[in-house]
């Protein structure tokens, strides 16, 4: 899974409870933890002040005054987007020394008779490292606030791809019983520019799904009916930030249990009493129709693992009415015997099911050797297929696999002539993070920019994306704390149940569709000379501010705040080419 190899234990009661989860109604049956709202009595004592005020870079938690500590100075939450943008914001609440009932409130956006909806939800807190931290974005817009903490609250635009360029205005508010309410001003300008919707972006995003978590954490039966409404909200808050890969698994737990809930095969190995294996891909094919048709991630169909690390198949014996396992070693041959016919047969399904083309064997993190025999095998038996691999840094076989992904801190070897070599051959080149490095990241205690100077390191460097091995990899209770086994906190997932998105995930999404931005306007650079060497100043200051050495420094916002400059600025100069 993209880091280094501990080995963790999985309980028993923690697979049962994975597995075997009786159906429910689709609902988030697990009430919101908020570990600032725990304790508290009915009676509520008003709050004394309130204040409100962005803040667009640091987190908030309980154990700092931040951003109250210093003279107060509220003034105009300013946002800036392009139509078909989301532009966000959070903000922080004080609520002096009492407790209260937090009430937050907006109204469309206007400019004359035009208006842009807005909406305001509340920031919860969870353990995170010995921390607690503001990292949840609700769904919920009041909440009962402890005494002695901030509150978060999360305003978001989506700008509409018609909306009328210009200066909006509107306000944030804050009610708590007894108190005079917080009123924040808001101004976002709407530019002349248009982003196209998600699906049509370029970005390579690939960020692991987990559906077995979803089954568990919202006690549900796995690909019941109830198990797919739950997952299609959070699936589409996927889709709708670009998501290209749909994650699939050939065989049963191909990271050796690395995290909470299991990663069972969606395909069942099965012995028949002659001897002869069959392969049910009922369960594929539910997960594969609902992320393609219903959700519309469409664009690659991941399925791990040939190589898993145990290397190993799992299959049920009909002769003998139990699990069993089949070795398969590359370079013995009984990886052939195991694999070949395998191959075949999904090949067959697959293009049966119109997803062949669509289809690639994923390795993650598996040395050359073992990679090549399964090439091999993937090319005499399954032609249609592909390889996509994460690997910790490019090797000779970077050259030949479709989609590639190394570790940020060897993201620099992929690039130069071998990087245009291959996206002249129509191969995907991105890179991910992990464990490794851990900065930048996206933790729930890392800097929030981090994730989005992660899209525009993407951009800078003309890389195809970026990968995450774990979107929804929840622990027992993230609600209540990120942190889980040796995982640095939050590595396991960038959402919560559900549906509740993040600020990391928000700020990486905000990344990619800074990507977008840059990729659209590398394409004027056709339309004159003088368009050429503005796209060339831009692609400049870009390259020299988002490299593998600056990566690991603590200047993360301010280069996002300059490259969202060099944007704005590249944009006016182009426009004003053609006035």
């Amino acid at each position: 899974m993209l880091r280094f190899h501990f080995l963790l234990t999985i309980t028993g009661s923690a697979l049962l409870s994975a597995i075997s989860a009786p159906a429910q109604d689709p609902a988030d049956r697990h009430p919101a933890y908020d570990v600032t709202s725990t304790h508290i009595n009915a009676i509520h004592a008003p709050a004394t002040e309130l204040k409100i005020t962005p803040i667009p870079e640091r987190r908030l938690t309980t154990d700092s005054a931040y951003p109250f500590e210093d003279s107060y100075t509220p003034g105009i939450l300013k946002l800036k987007a392009w139509r078909g943008e989301r532009s966000s914001c959070p903000l922080a609440v004080s609520t002096g020394a009492q407790q209260a009932q937090l009430q937050v409130t907006t109204a469309p956006l206007r400019m004359g008779d035009k208006e842009i909806g807005a909406t305001a939800r509340m920031i919860r807190y969870t353990h995170a490292a010995k921390k607690t931290v503001a990292d949840i974005i609700g769904n919920e817009s009041a909440c009962t606030h402890a005494a002695g903490a901030h509150r978060g609250v999360w305003f978001e635009v989506n700008v509409p791809q018609d909306a009328a360029p210009g200066i909006y205005t509107g306000e944030i508010m804050v009610t708590a019983p007894n108190c005079k309410p917080a009123v924040h001003p808001v101004e976002l300008e709407v530019v002349d520019a248009v982003l196209p919707p998600p699906a049509d972006w370029k970005f390579h995003l690939d960020l692991w799904q987990h559906p077995q978590a979803v089954a568990r954490r919202h006690d549900v039966e796995a690909w019941s009916k109830a198990h797919f409404a739950i997952m299609r909200p959070l699936m589409k808050r996927l889709a709708e930030a670009g998501q290209k890969c749909i994650t699939c698994t050939l065989l049963d737990e191909a990271w050796s249990g690395q995290t909470y809930d299991w990663f069972p095969s969606m395909i069942r190995w099965i012995r028949s009493t002659d001897g002869t294996m069959r392969y049910d891909y009922s369960a594929l094919d539910a997960w594969i129709h609902f992320m393609h048709d219903e959700v519309g991630i469409r664009e690659q169909i991941s399925c791990y693992s040939m190589l898993p690390w145990h290397l190993k198949v799992q299959y049920f014996d009909e002769a003998t009415g139990q699990y069993a396992y089949l070795s398969a070693i590359p370079g013995k041959p009984e990886f052939a015997e195991v694999w070949a016919p395998f191959l075949r047969d999904f090949h067959r399904h697959m293009q049966l099911k119109g997803w062949a083309d669509k289809t690639c064997i994923a390795i993650d993190e598996r040395a050359d050797s073992m990679v090549r025999e399964a090439m091999r095998l993937v090319s005499e038996n399954a032609p249609s297929f592909r390889i996509a691999s994460a690997v910790d840094r490019p090797s000779e076989l970077t050259r030949d696999i479709y989609n590639i992904s190394p570790v940020i801190t060897h993201a620099g070897t992929a690039l130069g002539s071998l990087l245009k070599e291959r996206q002249a051959a129509g191969k995907i080149t991105t890179f991910y993070v992990c464990m490794h490095p851990i900065v930048p990241n996206t933790y729930t205690t890392s800097a929030p920019a981090e994730a989005e100077w992660l899209g525009f390191f993407a951009a800078a460097n003309h890389l195809d994306g970026f990968l995450r091995w774990a979107y929804n990899s929840w622990n027992r209770d993230p609600l209540e704390n990120t942190d889980f086994g040796n995982w640095t906190t939050g590595d396991c997932f960038l959402v919560y149940p559900g549906n509740r998105s993040s600020i990391r995930f928000e700020r990486l999404r905000d990344g990619i569709e800074e990507y977008e931005k840059i990729n659209i306007l590398r394409a004027k650079a056709a339309q004159s000379p003088q368009a050429a060497a503005i796209i060339d100043s831009m692609n400049a200051r870009l390259s020299a501010l988002f490299t593998v050495k600056r990566s690991t420094g603590k200047h993360h916002a301010q280069d996002v705040q300059t490259a969202r400059a060099i944007i704005s600025e590249t944009l006016t100069a182009l426009n004003a080419l053609n006035p």
